[in-house]
C-alpha cells in the first residue's frame, strides 16, 4: 500500500500542473517501473520539543536493496525536491534512482514541509546533524521502514550538504560516502541577493496560511528564479513552480549555515565525496574564488578542503543553476551520480 504525504504533494500537483507534467512519484502510472513510494515518519527530539521528521521513501520492487540514498534538500527547499521532474516526462531524482536499484528517502528537515517545528533558534546545523545521526542509525537498524540498510550514502543540496558533509565529519561511521550537490567553500555574485530575499515566512502568500513561528525564513515572492535557477536551462513554467512549493529556513540555520565551510570539517571527512555544481550557480561559483567552468576546475579548488581518504570526485551540470534537479539537463546529473556510485568500495 502507498501513502501520500498530502501537503505536500498538493503543493507538487500544483506546480505540475503548470509544468503540464506526464510523470508525478507514486501516481498509478510510475507502478510500470516497479517502483512504490510511501511517507515514513522518525520521531525526534530538538532541545526539549518533540519533532516528527518525515519524508517520502521510495524503493524497487523485489528484494530490498542493500543501498539507501538519504536526501536532504537545501534552505527553503523540502522533499518536493527530490520528487519534481524538471520536464514532461522526465523523471524525478528519487524516481531515477528507485529505478537503478536503490532505496530512496527524501527527508524533510525540522521545520520544512511535513515534518515538524521546533523553535527557531534551535534548529542549527549542529542540532540537524544530530537529528541526521540518529535517522542514519535507525535506517542501518531497520526502525525506519523495516529494512536494515547495510549502507546508507548521503546525498544533499545546498544546507542538506553541508548537513551531510558535517555529519561524516562528526560521526565518522555514519555515512559510506556523501554526494553534496550545490555545496562548494566559495561564494558567487548572488550571494548577497540571496539573504536581501530572506524575510519572515509569517506573511509570505504561500506560507503565512501555515502560520510559521517567529524566526521562520523564506524568500520574497517573485525571487526564487533569479536565485536558483538559470532561465535558458529551466523549463518556463519552473519559476513558477518553486515559488508554489517553497517552504522555510530558521534564523538559527542562517545564522550557522556558515559553519559547514569550515576547512576543518571537509578536513574531517573520511569516505568519499561527490560534489556537484551547475555552472551557473553564481550563489556559490563564479565569484573571485571558484569558477564553475569544468570538472577539473572544481575538483582542483575542492581539493584544498577535503583529505586524500575522501577520493574527491566532481561534477558540473552546464547551463544550470543552484538547484540542479530542476533545469532540464538534470538527467545527466542523475547518470553522473549513479556512475560514481558504482565505483564505491562493495
Amino acid at each position: 500500500m502507498r501513502t501520500r504525504p498530502t501537503v505536500t504533494i498538493a503543493r507538487l500537483l500544483a506546480g505540475l500542473a503548470l509544468l503540464a507534467l506526464t510523470v508525478v512519484p507514486a501516481l498509478p502510472a510510475e507502478a510500470a517501473s516497479g517502483v512504490s513510494c510511501r511517507l515514513v515518519s522518525v520521531p525526534e527530539t530538538v532541545a526539549g520539543t518533540p519533532v516528527t521528521l518525515r519524508g517520502t521513501l521510495c524503493r524497487p520492487s523485489g528484494p530490498a536493496p542493500a543501498t539507501v540514498q538519504m536526501l536532504l534538500a537545501g534552505a527553503t527547499f523540502d522533499q518536493a525536491y527530490w520528487l519534481t521532474p524538471a520536464t514532461a516526462g522526465a523523471r524525478p531524482y528519487a524516481t531515477a534512482m528507485a529505478e537503478a536499484g536503490y532505496a530512496v528517502l527524501a527527508l524533510d528537515r525540522p521545520g520544512t514541509g511535513l515534518s515538524g517545528r521546533a523553535a527557531a533558534d534551535a534548529l542549527t546545523l549542529s542540532s540537524e546533524v544530530e537529528l541526521v545521526h540518529d535517522v542514519v542509525t535507525r535506517l542501518r537498524t531497520g526502525t525506519v521502514d523495516g529494512t536494515a540498510y547495510r549502507r546508507v550514502v548521503g546525498v544533499g543540496h545546498s544546507f542538506g550538504s553541508s548537513v551531510l558533509v558535517t555529519d561524516a565529519a562528526r560521526h565518522a561511521t555514519d555515512l559510506d560516502a556523501v554526494v553534496a550537490t550545490g555545496f562548494v567553500h566559495s561564494i558567487g555574485p548572488r550571494l548577497d541577493a540571496l539573504n536581501a530575499a530572506l524575510v519572515p515566512a509569517a506573511g509570505d502568500p504561500v506560507l503565512g496560511v501555515t502560520h510559521p513561528p517567529a524566526g521562520y525564513l523564506t524568500t520574497k515572492p517573485g525571487s526564487r528564479a533569479g536565485l536558483f535557477l538559470d532561465p535558458a536551462g529551466a523549463a518556463p513554467a519552473m519559476a513558477a513552480v518553486i515559488e508554489l512549493t517553497k517552504t522555510t529556513m530558521t534564523t538559527g540555520e542562517q545564522a550557522t549555515l556558515a559553519e559547514a565551510g569550515d576547512p576543518s570539517i571537509s578536513g574531517a571527512v573520511r569516505v568519499p565525496v561527490l560534489v556537484a555544481v551547475g555552472e551557473h550557480d553564481d550563489l556559490f561559483c563564479n565569484g573571485p574564488y571558484l569558477q564553475c567552468t569544468d570538472a577539473a576546475a572544481v575538483t582542483a579548488w575542492e581539493s584544498w578542503f577535503y583529505p586524500a581518504e575522501a577520493r574527491l570526485s566532481a561534477f558540473v551540470l552546464p547551463g544550470a543553476g543552484h538547484a540542479l534537479n530542476l533545469h532540464r539537463n538534470a538527467p545527466e546529473l542523475f547518470t553522473a551520480i549513479r556512475t560514481w556510485l558504482t565505483t564505491l568500495p562493495a
